[in-house]
């Protein structure tokens, strides 16, 4: 057998192709046997019933792992198959949450995909390695046979048959290798087709190899996406679940080091291999994560020989998916901060180091138990979850600096019909700067109340759109309990809206301040609602102050302070189920869709450029003064991650002891706090020369926001964007 990954590449991804190119597949005839509305349980077991028996599945000989489903998805979003099928046999009007967001958009308030979160999802993976399907299935059992609740009982009928459904696929895919043997090839295939055939059928049954976690954990993760219609899209923290298994093969002779560690890329592999079927489409962020680092749930260190076996993966092949999230805190060992700043410095840009010392206490603070807290993965872009917890974010967006403007040069008498509506409970004075401010605070407020008011009915009717059994069997205490996530069943319910434009919103304010101070407010409002036009002068003053955020000490004060009353301007307003709406700092790339509608503001920023990034300054000092400035928003209670996006100054041919600095600056975000690091590392001459050629340098990959994308396939005006980040 060939453990060449670089040479068996081309041989699979032919066969991938074949199969995969067809997609999306016709499902009509599958789709019409689902009944509309009514009992959303029924829906879900005509699913099953459809999944189980009638949705093909493909066994690829020359990969060595068994789980592709053909549930009607289009190539690389798997949870748009069978499963998303459910949610359009509803039954239910929608028309006044797209109404709702028509208005939102209109006023360039902000937007959001959906009244709630489908795309942000994990499961405990150790209990999933543990008992597998199967023991979720007896567990079941056993709690229906003295359940006298008759929803509770009927709830866990629907788990019991989405494990049997996985039993099922499991056995049709070892079925079609058995079959497939006698066809095969070449040495290569038959290896793969028997291991196929004859493994334990995971993830019915708990994996008993190295081998066997990784297979469950790609069955799990595709199959609930597609079936249950959620992007279950977090293959969790792999170095953590795969090796005790690791470990114990190589001991015992069954896998060599060359093996696993092919496997290892295979697996990490196949969310491109599957998702991006030619270079125009490698563009196309599809959400999934893979974790490293960070600690167990006694809190122990994870670091271990299958960390430094991704690592080497992502630094010898150019993988844009899964994202490599790395949990890392100051007590870190030093060996894994080289191996993170090696990583940064080859270039793949396809890294985020996530903070342990950060992020467990901001769990524990929303109400986890510490074992829970430390199981978080990063899931979808740089936002994490724990096991047991439902946290719908990142889908509504909302645009803190158009609220500021309307505050500013608005009243309420004038306000759009739209914009009258969705500020309802607002306010417009605006006489001192004390007053303007609690006006923006109020008019925040009110437009989070707006949203809440308007998604609470569909809130209330989620359960009937989409049930998520197959997820909630691995989600406590939903089994225990006889709840389905989607009514409320997970141990930990939140929900969190992210603001945009901090870094902007904060040295506006600042600029405000400055004004009223000095009895030229007026003539601050009028520069800003014409866009500076006669106003040169002061527009290149105000940009070029040193009362910024990241520039004084004041500004940073003042920036945690303002840090803090966004963190706690949603109190007391809470959904349909009684779950409150929080706030968080992430921002994907609405910086850069928001400022391109959005008029010049008060820190001499242009009309339609770009917001600041994520929790970053409008205006980056050095390195170190911006890390250090950063950590003063880390007290403020945020219940999502922020994150600083910065473009470091190395290039892949850097020194080892550029890289051993890298290290130290990444050890010391983390003693800072930091939630999270973003990084780029890319040669802005590079950059040019791809953008003005397209193909010089066809593997230069940057991160654009959420997501890494090769720089080739990006537009220009994102192109630009990003060498712009670099300070060109």
């Amino acid at each position: 057998m060939r453990f060449d990954f670089q040479q068996m590449k081309p041989v699979i991804q032919r066969e991938f192709d074949e199969v995969m190119d067809l997609y999306p597949t016709d499902m009509e005839h599958l789709i019409s046997q689902i009944p509309e509305g009514g009992d959303p349980y029924i829906r879900k077991e005509v699913i099953f019933r459809l999944a189980a028996e009638h949705c093909p599945v493909h066994v690829f000989p020359h990969y060595p792992f068994a789980y592709e489903l053909d549930s009607g998805e289009v190539r690389h979003v798997s949870y748009q198959g069978i499963g998303n099928f459910c949610r359009g046999k509803r039954g239910v009007d929608f028309s006044p949450i797209w109404e709702f967001r028509r208005k939102a958009e209109g006023c360039n308030l902000g937007n959001f995909n959906d009244y709630t979160d489908h795309i942000h999802r994990t499961l405990d993976h150790e209990k999933l390695l543990r008992v597998g399907f199967r023991g979720v299935y007896e567990e079941c059992q056993r709690l229906n046979e003295t359940e006298t609740d008759a929803k509770k009982k009927r709830y866990r009928e629907i788990v019991m048959l989405g494990c049997k459904t996985v039993e099922q696929l499991g056995l049709r895919l070892r079925e079609k290798a058995a079959e497939m043997l006698p066809l095969a090839e070449d040495e290569d295939a038959r290896y793969n087709l028997r291991r196929i055939a004859s493994s334990v059928n995971t993830p019915w049954e708990p994996p008993v190899t190295y081998f066997d976690v990784l297979n469950a954990i790609l069955c799990t993760t595709l199959w609930i996406s597609a079936i249950d219609g959620v992007e279950m899209n977090a293959f969790g923290q792999i170095d953590l679940l795969a090796e005790p298994y690791y470990t114990r093969d190589i001991a015992e002779g069954r896998i060599t080091e060359e093996e696993a560690y092919f496997l290892m890329q295979c697996f990490l592999w196949r969310t491109d291999l599957r998702c991006h079927f030619n270079d125009e489409r490698k563009t196309y962020d599809n959400g999934t994560s893979v974790m490293i680092g960070g600690c167990d749930t006694k809190g122990n260190t994870v670091y271990n020989p299958v960390t430094d076996m991704v690592l080497r993966a992502y630094g010898e092949n150019t993988l844009m998916n899964p994202k490599l999230n790395a949990r890392a805190s100051k007590d870190s060992p030093r060996a894994y901060f080289e191996g993170l700043s090696r990583l940064m410095r080859q270039g793949n840009n396809n890294l985020v180091v996530q903070n342990d010392d950060y992020v467990i206490p901001m769990f524990l603070r929303m109400g986890l138990s510490p074992e829970d807290a430390r199981t978080y993965v990063g899931n979808g872009c740089q936002e994490v979850i724990c096991r047991n917890q439902i946290h719908s974010r990142a889908f509504v967006y909302i645009n803190t600096v158009q609220i500021l403007l309307d505050t500013m040069l608005r009243e309420k008498e004038t306000l759009s019909p739209d914009a009258a509506e969705l500020y309802r409970y607002g306010a417009f004075e605006k006489d001192s700067f004390e007053t303007l401010y609690a006006s923006f605070l109020k008019n925040l407020r009110s437009y989070i109340r707006s949203i809440a008011e308007a998604f609470a009915p569909f809130e209330r009717l989620h359960h009937t759109v989409c049930p998520e059994p197959m997820l909630s069997a691995f989600s406590a205490d939903c089994v225990a309990r006889g709840m389905d996530l989607s009514e409320g069943g997970a141990r930990y319910n939140h929900k969190t809206m992210s603001l945009v434009g901090f870094g902007t919103l904060c040295d506006s304010l600042l600029s405000l301040k400055r004004a009223y101070e000095n009895g030229t407010q007026a003539q601050l409002f009028h520069a800003v609602e014409t866009d500076f036009a006669g106003n040169e002068g002061l527009q290149k003053q105000l940009w070029c102050s040193r009362d910024r955020f990241g520039h004084s000490e004041s500004a940073d004060e003042f920036a945690a302070k303002l840090a803090e009353d966004l963190a706690n301007v949603s109190d007391g307003i809470v959904n349909a189920h009684g779950i409150r709406w929080n706030t968080s700092l992430f921002t994907y790339y609405q910086f850069k869709r928001y400022g391109m509608r959005t008029g010049a503001t008060p820190d001499g920023r242009k009309a339609g450029e770009a917001l600041s990034r994520q929790m970053n300054m409008a205006r980056l000092p050095d390195l170190t003064d911006a890390a250090r400035s950063m950590a003063k928003l880390t007290e403020a209670a945020f219940c999502d991650v922020g994150m600083f996006d910065i473009a470091l100054p190395f290039t892949v041919t850097d020194s080892e002891n550029a890289g051993r600095a890298l290290a130290e600056y990444i050890r010391t975000c983390m003693m800072l706090k930091i939630p999270v690091l973003q990084t780029n590392v890319a040669d802005v001459k590079t950059m040019r020369e791809e953008r003005e050629k397209k193909g010089t340098h066809p593997d230069l990959a940057v991160r654009v926001c959420g997501y890494s994308a090769f720089f080739g396939q990006l537009d220009a005006e994102m192109q630009d964007e990003i060498i712009a980040r670099a300070g060109a």
